[in-house]
């Protein structure tokens, strides 16, 4: 193992237990059953710190593939056919499965996975793909259960859509001007997206994620949206 990834192995366990343990001390989100979403969005920064990782399997296998099975088990589905609740009693983790869909974070962890193994060559488009999920999804369901008014289309909400591309919009802008940056210090990356074309890719790219996400039933989102949003970027030659 490189020092790369022994570094990122130890940033992503930290981080996410850092994350983890905050969702379950912060009083605010227990009580308004904000701790899965706080947990989908913010673990989105692993986007920020993902390109320190030296090769594809220890990202991939080591430091996303393992959430998987542990969110499975956490999940409303492990328990089904014997009425018990998978996973440590309370925990929050297990307390996250269960306030959102059924699958969501596991969806949300094999999409980190296939990313990290099958985009690690460009983690610019990984990452656009990641900050989607993260936070164009994730900020729209927590505005849309909290100002959502306007009903568009089954539980959707005008307000919701609106910030799932909003959000998405400005997560791609900076993703990529982030990566821009790492670039011109010489940290990582073989090339610049210009000013003119990441914006215009923030806001092309941010209005698919709204629609998909508009039309994509519950958790399958988590797949659907970062995947092919890193498809089309990749496609597209950006």
């Amino acid at each position: 193992m490189l020092g790369g990834d022994a570094l990122g192995l130890i940033m992503v366990y930290t981080y996410v237990g850092a994350i983890a343990a905050l969702a379950a001390r912060w009083r605010f989100l227990r009580e308004r059953s904000l701790q899965r979403k706080f947990i989908h969005v913010m673990v989105g920064n692993i986007a920020l710190f993902w390109w320190v990782f030296d090769t594809r399997y220890v990202m991939a296998l080591l430091a996303a593939a393992p959430f998987i099975p542990l969110l499975l088990l956490l999940s409303r589905k492990a328990g089904e056919g014997d009425g018990s609740t998978a996973g440590p009693k309370g925990s929050v983790l297990t307390t996250a499965s269960h306030e959102g869909h059924q699958l969501g974070l596991v969806y949300y962890a094999i999409s980190w996975t296939l990313l990290a193994f099958f985009a690690f060559e460009d983690l610019v488009v990984a990452s656009v793909g990641i900050v989607c999920m993260a936070y164009g999804d994730g900020m729209g369901g927590l505005i849309g259960k909290a100002f959502g008014r306007r009903k568009l289309r089954g539980n959707k909400t005008v307000e919701g859509t609106l910030a799932v591309f909003l959000f998405s919009v400005l997560g791609i802008f900076l993703i990529i001007n982030y990566y821009n940056l790492l670039f011109s210090l010489g940290l990582y990356g073989t090339r610049t997206i210009a000013l003119p074309l990441s914006a215009l890719t923030a806001v092309a790219l941010g209005a698919y994620v709204a629609i998909v996400e508009l039309y994509t039933p519950g958790e399958y989102d988590n797949l659907v949206i970062p995947i092919t949003t890193a498809l089309i970027m990749a496609l597209a030659g950006i």
